[in-house]
């Protein structure tokens, strides 16, 4: 549900594993009104070595050796999308 006012704010909100979202909110009656999505290019890893980085920054080679070698099946997809964005 969308709401209806029209002082809505976005502001950054970090989860405990790093990831940061823009979390939008109304002013007039504080309702939570969802994430705004990504884009994945500014989408920032929260470990390792390029811890804070975002995608765009880091180097291709590691991105495509997360892709083969990482853990975190999201973080894989996401790294498949930003490849796929460089072709």
């Amino acid at each position: 549900m969308i709401c209806m006012h029209a002082d809505i704010v976005e502001y950054p909100q970090t989860f405990k594993n790093g990831t940061i979202h823009i979390r939008k909110e109304c002013l007039l009656c504080n309702k939570f009104l969802g994430y705004k999505p990504q884009k994945i290019e500014t989408f920032k890893l929260w470990f390792g070595k390029h811890k804070g980085e975002m995608l765009k920054d880091i180097p291709q080679d590691y991105i495509k050796w997360y892709v083969k070698n990482g853990i975190d099946k999201k973080v894989i997809k996401r790294m498949k999308t930003f490849l796929d964005s460089q072709s």
